[in-house]
C-alpha cells in the first residue's frame, strides 16, 4: 500500500479480486437465466422469454400447424439463447472457467445435441443438471447441484499447475524456486510467475 494522508490500498485489493468465473445458465422452454458464479456469489446477466405458444391453440388452428408453431417458436428460442451466451460469455476470455446448464433433462439434451451452440461455447461447458425450476431458483438450485462439478474442476487446475511445476523442474531447474528461504529471495527479486503454497503453511509468514 502506499501512506500518504489515507492508506491506498487499491494494489492489494486488485489481488484479491476473484478474476476466475464460471457460466451459469437455466433453461426451458419458455425460459432462461444467464448468469455468472464468481467466488461464491451468482452475479445474473441476462434473462429472457420465448414466443412459445401456450398449451391452447387458438379457433381454426389444426393440431399440425400448432405443433409446427410450438416447435418454430422453441428453436428460435434455444438460438437466441445460445447467442446471448456467446454475447456475455466470450467477453471473459481465458476466466472464464466452464459453464454449466440446468433445466428440464429433456429440454437440455435438446439444447445440447442441436447446432444451437458454438463452438467456442460448447468446449466450455462443463456438466448439466436437471432442475426443478429457472429464474433466480433456478440459477441457486443450478448452483447446490454443481459442488461435485465445481470441486473437480478445482482440482483439475490444481493438479495442472503441479504438472506445469514439475515439467519445468525437469526441463529447466534453474527457472524453479523451492523452500521458504530461495523463494523470498526470487519474491524480492519479482522474478516469480507463480506462486504455489502449501496450505499447511502458517498465515504469519
Amino acid at each position: 500500500y502506499r501512506c500518504d494522508k489515507m492508506f491506498v490500498t487499491d494494489a492489494l485489493q486488485e489481488m484479491l479480486v476473484e478474476h476466475n468465473v464460471y457460466g451459469l445458465v437455466v433453461l426451458d422452454r419458455r425460459d432462461a437465466n444467464i448468469a455468472i458464479l464468481k467466488g461464491k456469489t451468482i452475479i445474473p446477466l441476462k434473462k429472457t422469454h420465448s414466443e412459445v405458444p401456450g398449451k391452447h391453440r387458438s379457433g381454426g388452428q389444426s393440431a399440425q400447424r400448432f405443433a409446427r408453431l410450438i416447435e418454430g417458436a422453441a428453436k428460435n428460442h434455444f438460438k437466441k439463447i445460445s447467442e446471448h451466451m456467446k454475447e456475455q460469455f466470450m467477453p471473459y476470455g481465458n476466466n472464464l472457467k466452464g459453464i454449466i446448464l440446468g433445466g428440464p433433462g429433456i429440454t437440455i439434451n435438446d439444447f445440447m445435441n442441436k447446432d444451437y451452440l458454438t463452438g467456442d461455447i460448447k468446449k466450455k461447458i462443463i456438466g448439466t443438471k436437471d432442475l426443478s425450476y429457472t429464474g433466480e431458483f433456478g440459477l441457486q438450485e443450478l448452483l447446490d447441484k454443481s459442488q461435485d462439478l465445481l470441486a473437480e474442476e478445482e482440482v483439475a487446475q490444481e493438479k495442472e499447475i503441479m504438472n506445469g511445476f514439475f515439467t519445468t523442474f525437469r526441463d529447466n531447474p534453474k527457472k524453479v524456486a523451492y523452500g521458504e528461504k530461495e523463494i523470498r529471495k526470487v519474491l524480492e527479486m519479482n522474478a516469480v510467475d507463480t506462486l504455489l503454497l502449501s496450505e499447511s503453511v502458517a498465515e504469519e509468514k
